[in-house]
């Protein structure tokens, strides 16, 4: 029996990356909700927002993975009393799944939470996922609602699954030589989030970057994969030092 698995932010790219190639496998039974329209799919799609705590209650019905890539852009953490901020909506969407019987969730976090590191040396301090030091707001709500998978884990025994990605343009080709220590390739990160989506090991709490292969034996991406490829079995195929950096090499990054 194929997986339930909903799917939040599905119109974004990293969620069309993912829905178009599920579709293509016919592996999962997808539900797919974004505020914004999602053109030929052949799955069930609702527009809905993540700030609807009610509306996120009935959608995480009757689902077995919740696949949470939606995020509610802002500057700073501060709002109106009526509103709600990314952390506010990742609680909810979290907690609505936790009440419907959801025992996965596999969330898209960001290298950002621990972005601190690029600014501290150069090369950048080497990034694990047991780090938190985030760059801005954005680094650490996503930081926070990780401490938040953490409770889901110990305190109701799910299993919650964080990919931080280092960088993802949908395409196979970095836009500086940052992209090319960071960037996640289309095939690599279906390969990622699938894995994550499938993995029934004895390990419940992960967190590990979301990458491509990234490495030539001499330089080695600043990201850690290491928990993606010991534990999925995660095998990166694409690897943008190898392919591009030499393409900077007197540029600036």
């Amino acid at each position: 029996m194929k997986q339930r698995v909903l799917i939040t932010g599905a119109a974004g790219t990293v969620g069309t990356t993912l829905w178009q190639a599920w579709e293509k496998q016919d592996i999962y039974t997808l539900t797919l909700m974004d505020i914004n329209p999602i053109q030929n799919s052949n799955s069930r799609v609702v527009i809905a927002n993540i700030k609807d705590y009610s509306e996120m209650k009935r959608l995480c019905r009757d689902q077995d993975v919740l696949v949470h890539l939606a995020y509610l852009h802002q500057s700073s953490p501060v709002n109106s009393p009526e509103d709600v901020n990314d952390i506010d909506a990742s609680m909810n969407i979290f907690e609505a799944a936790r009440e419907n019987g959801i025992q996965k969730i596999v969330y898209a976090s960001t290298n950002h939470v621990s972005g601190w590191n690029e600014k501290l040396s150069s090369p950048p301090r080497f990034s694990t996922g047991d780090q938190f030091r985030p760059d801005g707001w954005y680094g650490a709500m996503k930081g926070m609602a990780e401490i938040a998978g953490r409770y889901l884990v110990d305190a109701h025994n799910m299993r919650f699954i964080s990919i931080r990605i280092g960088s993802y343009n949908g395409t196979y080709e970095p836009n500086g030589i940052r992209h090319c220590s960071t960037l996640l390739t289309p095939r690599d990160c279906e390969q990622l989030f699938r894995l994550a989506i499938d993995y029934d090991g004895p390990v419940k709490y992960l967190i590990t970057y979301g990458r491509s292969a990234n490495s030539d034996g001499y330089q080695q991406s600043y990201l850690d994969i290491s928990g993606a490829v010991d534990v999925l079995g995660y095998e990166p195929q694409d690897n943008l030092i190898k392919t591009h950096q030499h393409k900077y090499a007197n540029s600036e990054s």
